[in-house]
């Protein structure tokens, strides 16, 4: 009969950033854990609530399984000496706890060695399971553990109680001073202990206003938000974010309804929003497609009966919208172009200047991408009057106040002021936020310059990313590049902006260059896999990272026909050339000595294939300068069955190997086939 573990940690109050970081991890880890020990079990559900982990193990066995050991020891001359066993072997055996009795002798390549064969008794469930939540709980990290005590406990927070359980036996567990028992707590404003099986645990906590289950609380928040729905007819929008940081705080999340005055609606809806959604995590209320002054927010309660709760979120929220309001029409007494000179005491940078000198650079470089894209008069000058105001409102008293607004209120100062819609949407779209691509020209250009400003920038001063570190998130500003240049089918050169750029700040491109283009390069590789393109063709065309739609492009027709009959032949025919030639470093030969015809053959097609090629990149046709690369195969082949590339006369040797390796570069310029030789074994 199979048993079922409970394991529940109390804590204080659980930070909602270490959420979703500590469920993956119990997940992870206890699955590994129990493997690793060897124990069965059917399936594992783990629970997080705000003063609560942990997770039940069912379909445990009473005893984890049996298993075979076999370990090689010493060499046989070393082990025995006149046929008693040598101190080699002694010290093997002791420290494997085994005797003489368990050992055998074997052959291990014609050298006779010692083994030790024997099958070992599993433990019971219940001795290992101590062991495994040590482990375990040993093994969690956090991004900003506490330390309780005298120091000598460090955790996500302190620990105020364990239950841990087999069935209904308590294990004998404890950890951070506190011993494991099968009580746990109820709702820390209603209930005290409660004792509790691993069978009962959630349907007991329930009993007691706490819901461990976060998939319960989710569901339970939602059923309130529908209430409440149908209470007011209105229509609440569920924000993930919101509902998941709501779900994380509370243990019996109750809706609560309140409302502003009437006077706050005359703010735009996206300041109202971002105050009771992002500063007090409510819920905004929505009646006749309008945005209303009532709001839903959550206690961790059954009730509200004297309206304490409601009277306390109303009044936070009426005082914040009230300095919102202040704000909003103190910064809409002057137009948003007004607010230019202010950017000049905003640093952007230590060591990279203002906003304002950032605001200059963006408007050269996106002049010069401007030039590449040739776009109309207009719209060039719809650009860059979206560079000029693109942070200013920076300088405003409502995105100091709520810099989750930039962009946002720039775009509505803009209209305010006259400025015309592209101006105002580009000014917004051009931070891509929510992972947007800019549907605007100004959003995009003007979004890329700002981008590349950076990049230049802090590799220029050496703040490079490493490992998991990325503290002017240059990764995030590589994808919005390669996202605008894929989506918006941009054939323009990156390494050039990068040059211009660094022109632009007056810094040497080339002291930094070699960082800059290795990162850049790993980067596209990353897009593309991110793309869905397999790790071989991503590597086979990151070195297009400073044409960055042209390599997608490619990778799409290499991806088209891999495992088609065409994909073998381009293969063969590049491997062919590729392995005779990699280690010649010349592509100097001579036409004129050419002695066979298949050589002249060859050289023929390769000077077709090398015009054609030319003309499909000029017209981005990479699916037929790919095809052209094919059809060089029979040619390739023939050339090899009848001719010796390594004649005896030096002259001949090298101008043969010269036109291979010209042949092979040709290969290259579409893309590095030899990280594509085992793409059709995926």
């Amino acid at each position: 009969m199979t048993k079922i573990a409970l394991l529940e940690v109390g804590v204080e109050e659980l930070p909602s950033t270490e959420i979703r970081n500590l469920r993956q991890q119990l997940s992870e880890k206890l699955e590994r854990l129990l493997t690793n020990y060897r124990l069965d079990y059917s399936h594992i559900k783990t629970f997080v609530a705000s003063r609560r982990f942990g997770f039940l193990i069912y379909g445990l066995p009473e005893k984890q399984s049996d298993f075979t050991e076999e370990k090689r020891g010493p060499a046989e001359r070393i082990a025995f000496a006149n046929g008693k066993p040598t101190k080699a072997l002694d010290g093997f055996l002791r420290a494997n706890n085994a005797s003489v009795e368990d050992i055998e002798v074997r052959e291990v390549k014609g050298i006779p060695y010692v083994f030790i064969k024997r099958t070992v008794q599993g433990k019971n469930t219940i001795e290992l399971l101590p062991i495994i939540f040590n482990e375990l709980l040993s093994s969690l990290n956090f991004k900003k553990p506490m330390r309780w005590g005298n120091g000598e406990f460090s955790f996500v927070r302190p620990v105020k109680w364990i239950v841990a359980m087999l069935d209904e036996f308590v294990l004998d567990f404890e950890v951070f001073g506190k011993k494991a028992s099968n009580k746990s707590r109820g709702h820390r404003f209603f209930y005290d202990e409660v004792e509790v099986t691993p069978d009962t645990y959630f349907d007991k906590l329930k009993d007691t206003l706490v819901f461990s289950d976060i998939d319960e609380r989710r569901s339970r928040v939602l059923g309130e938000l529908k209430r409440v729905e149908t209470e007011l007819k209105a229509v609440i929008p569920v924000d993930e974010e919101l509902l998941e940081e709501v779900v994380s705080l509370t243990e019996f999340p109750t809706a609560v309804v309140g409302e502003f005055l009437d006077k706050y609606l005359a703010l735009p809806p996206e300041v109202i929003i971002v105050t009771i959604k992002h500063h007090q995590r409510t819920f905004p209320v929505y009646v006749s497609e309008a945005l209303s002054n009532k709001f839903v927010a959550f206690q961790d309660g059954p009730g509200d009966p004297k309206g304490n709760v409601k009277r306390g979120y109303e009044e936070v929220i009426n005082a914040r919208l009230e300095d919102a309001h202040f704000y909003y029409y103190k910064d809409l007494s002057k137009p948003l172009e007004s607010y230019l000179p202010e950017l000049k005491e905003i640093m952007f940078q230590r060591g990279l200047g203002s906003m304002y000198d950032k605001t200059l650079r963006v408007r050269k470089l996106s002049e010069i991408i401007l030039d590449h894209l040739s776009p109309k008069a207009e719209e060039k000058a719809l650009v860059l009057r979206t560079a000029e105001l693109s942070k200013a409102d920076l300088a405003t008293r409502i995105v100091y106040e709520f810099p989750e607004l930039q962009g946002i209120m720039g775009r509505i100062y803009a209209l305010k002021s006259g400025e015309d819609e592209e101006i105002a949407l580009g000014i917004e779209e051009h931070y891509g936020q929510n992972g947007m691509i800019p549907q605007s020209l100004s959003g995009a250009v003007v979004g890329v310059a700002d981008r590349i400003d950076t990049i230049v920038g802090n590799f220029y001063l050496g703040n490079v990313p490493t490992g998991s570190k990325d503290p002017f998130a240059i990764r995030r500003k590589f994808q919005f590049i390669f996202n605008v240049f894929c989506s918006l089918g941009w054939y323009i050169n990156l390494k050039e902006l990068f040059e211009k750029s660094a022109e632009i700040y007056g810094f040497e491109y080339l002291k930094f260059s070699d960082k800059l283009e290795d990162f850049t390069r790993n980067r596209f590789e990353n897009f593309l896999l991110d793309r869905g393109y397999s790790i071989r063709i991503s590597r086979a065309v990151n070195f297009w990272w400073d044409r960055p739609f042209s390599g997608e492009l490619i990778a799409s027709a290499l991806k088209s026909i891999v495992g088609d009959e065409s994909f073998g032949k381009l293969l063969t025919a590049y491997q062919r050339v590729h392995n005779i030639s990699r280690k010649h470093d010349s592509t100097k030969f001579d036409g004129a000595l050419f002695l066979k015809d298949e050589e002249k053959e060859l050289f023929n097609a390769y000077l077709k294939a090398y015009d054609s090629l030319n003309r499909h990149f000029e017209n981005h046709n990479f699916s037929g300068a790919i095809q052209d690369l094919v059809l060089l195969k029979d040619y390739i082949d023939n050339y090899f069955d009848n001719v010796f590339v390594m004649d005896n006369q030096p002259d001949i040797r090298l101008n043969r190997l010269g036109f291979l390796k010209s042949l092979d570069q040709l290969f290259f310029k579409v893309a590095n086939f030899s990280q594509l030789l085992d793409e059709e074994a995926k």
